[in-house]
C-alpha cells in the first residue's frame, strides 16, 4: 500500500485477551523453547468481539490521502469474527489537493473537484512500535485483478526532529504483504503477475543534499527493496499467515511460518503503525505517467462482483517484541542420544538480542556454552567450555546461529559420576539492557559414554 499519491521468534506461556489459557499463542511455525516474546496487546487483536475497539484501532485513517479511491470508516467491520474490509463501487466526488492539475508534475497544489468509482477501507492501529514481530491470517478477495489486500507497516511522525539531516528517512514503509496485486515486470507490457504470486516490499523517502526529499522505491532497488514469492496457494480461498519481523540490522519475511527471504534493514528504523486495507489496481485504476500517480479509471467502472467478491478478511493480527534468549534447536536429540568422549558434543545454537538490544562483550566475552555437572544438591560444575565472539560482531550482535562444538575428551562417562549427577548444557550473553541472558531451558541430562 502507498501513502499520498505514490506511497504505495516465539511464545511462552503468554495470552491475548479473548484468547482462553489454553491457547498458547506463537507465530505460525514456530515451537516452544524457541525466542520469547512478549505480547504487543495494543497492536493484537482477534476481532472476536462485535464491533471495532476504537480505543485501539483508527478506521480510514485520515493521512491515508489517495487520489484513485476514498476511504471510508464504513468499508470496515467485523462480521462472523473476523475484521472484514471491502471495496464498494459508489460515483462520487472529492476535493482533492491536486499538483498535477495542468498536467504537469510538482507543480503547486490546487484544490479540485475529482469524480471518483470506489470506496474502500483500512484499519490502523492508534500506537505504533519499531521493532518487533507481526503476524495477521488473512484471506483475500474472489475478484481478480484490480484489488490488492495488504497488511503492512508505515511512519506518520513526519517530518521529524532531523529533517533537516541530508540521508535522514523522512518516512518508512514496510509491507508484510500485497496479495494479488497483478504487477507487471515484463518483458512484455501487459505481463501480469498470477494470482499467487504476493508481494513483500520497501518503502522509504530520504532527504537529500539539497533538503528535498526522495522516494526509494522496490523496482529501481530490487536487491535491497524488492521481494516477490509465489505461494503454492490461491490466497483468495483460504486463510494463510503473513508476518514479518523488523530487527534492528535485516527484515525477515514469513508465509505460513516458512521463512520467505530477508533484507538487510537500511531505513527501516522510524515508528511504525500497523495498518491492514484494500488498494486498487489495474483494471480498476490507470496510471498517469506525466504526473508519476495513480488516477481513477472511468473507463472500466463496473458494480460486478462489488461488494461480496471484493472483501478481504482477517483472522487475527498478534504483534510481539522479541526479548533476548537462547534456545538449542538439536535439544531434543541432545537429552536422547549418547555422546561419546571420541567426538565433541555439537550443538545447534540459536540466540536473539531482542528487538530494541544487543549483545554486549560483559564478562563473557560474546556467547558462552557451558558443559555442566549438576547435582541434586545444588551442586554445579563447569566441565568443558565454548566462549564465541563472533557474535559481538556488527553483523550478528543482534541475531544469529551458531554451530558450538563442545570438547568432551576428558570428560568422566556419565555411570561413573557420583548418585543423582549428571552432564547439562547452559549458555549465556551480557544484553545491552544490563541483564545475563541464558539458555531459554537447560538441556540435559547428557549421558556422556567412552
Amino acid at each position: 500500500m502507498r501513502l499520498h499519491t505514490s506511497l504505495s521468534f516465539f511464545l511462552c506461556g503468554l495470552y491475548v485477551a479473548n484468547v482462553t489459557a489454553a491457547q498458547v499463542l506463537k507465530p505460525n511455525g514456530f515451537a516452544q523453547g524457541q525466542p520469547r516474546l512478549q505480547m504487543l496487546y495494543d497492536k493484537s487483536d482477534e476481532f472476536n468481539q462485535a464491533e471495532l475497539n476504537l480505543n485501539k484501532w483508527v478506521s480510514a485513517p485520515k493521512d491515508l490521502v489517495i487520489g484513485a479511491w476514498t476511504f471510508v470508516p464504513e468499508n470496515t467491520f467485523i462480521r462472523d469474527g473476523k475484521l472484514q474490509i471491502s471495496v464498494t463501487q459508489q460515483t462520487h466526488t472529492r476535493w482533492f489537493n491536486d499538483s498535477c492539475w495542468d498536467g504537469k508534475a510538482g507543480g503547486s497544489a490546487k484544490k479540485v473537484a475529482r469524480e471518483l468509482y470506489y470506496k474502500s477501507g483500512a484499519l490502523k492501529s492508534k500506537s505504533d512500535t519499531v521493532y518487533g514481530f507481526y503476524e495477521a491470517k488473512i484471506k483475500g478477495v474472489k475478484l481478480f485483478p484490480g484489488l490488492s489486500p495488504a497488511f503492512w507497516l508505515y511512519s506518520d511522525g513526519h517530518p521529524y526532529s532531523d529533517r533537516d539531516q541530508a540521508g535522514s528517512v523522512d518516512y518508512s514503509e514496510i509491507d508484510v504483504v500485497e496479495l494479488q496485486q497483478a504487477d507487471w515486470h515484463g518483458p512484455g507490457v501487459d505481463d501480469a503477475d498470477p494470482i499467487n504470486v504476493t508481494d513483500h516490499n520497501l518503502h522509504a523517502r530520504i532527504v537529500a543534499e539539497n533538503g528535498q526529499t526522495y522516494w526509494r522505491r522496490p523496482k529501481p532497488y530490487p536487491d535491497e527493496q524488492l521481494l516477490q514469492y509465489q505461494t503454492p496457494f490461491d490466497p483468495s480461498k483460504g486463510f494463510h499467515t503473513y508476518a514479518v519481523e523488523n530487527r534492528q540490522d535485516r527484515i525477515f519475511w514469513y508465509v505460513d511460518g516458512k521463512l520467505i527471504g530477508s533484507k538487510k534493514n537500511l531505513y527501516w528504523h522510524r515508528p511504525m503503525h500497523v495498518i491492514f486495507s484494500m488498494g486498487l489496481r489495474r483494471q480498476l485504476i490507470k496510471y498517469n505517467a506525466a504526473c508519476q500517480r495513480a488516477d481513477p479509471n472511468p473507463a472500466t467502472v463496473t458494480q460486478k462482483g462489488f461488494p461480496d467478491d471484493a472483501t478481504m478478511a482477517v483472522d487475527y493480527v498478534r504483534s510481539w517484541q522479541i526479548l533476548p534468549s537462547i534456545w538449542l534447536a538439536n535439544a531434543d536429540q541432545i537429552r536422547t542420544m549418547e555422546q561419546s568422549t571420541t567426538q565433541p558434543l555439537v550443538l545447534d545454537v540459536h540466540y536473539h538480542a531482542g528487538s530494541n538490544h544487543s549483545i554486549t562483550a560483559g564478562n563473557y566475552g560474546g556467547l558462552r556454552v557451558n558443559l555442566l555437572e549438576k547435582g541434586p544438591d545444588g551442586y554445579k560444575k563447569v566441565v568443558s567450555s565454548k566462549t564465541m565472539s563472533s557474535v559481538l560482531s556488527e553483523d550478528k550482535k543482534f541475531g544469529g546461529q551458531l554451530t558450538v562444538s563442545i570438547p568432551t575428551a576428558t570428560l568422566m562417562p556419565s555411570e561413573q559420576l557420583k548418585p543423582g549427577h549428571d552432564y547439562y548444557i547452559t549458555a549465556v550473553f551480557k544484553s545491552s539492557n544490563g541483564k545475563n541472558i541464558y539458555l531459554n531451558q537447560s538441556v540435559g541430562p547428557i549421558k556422556i559414554v567412552k
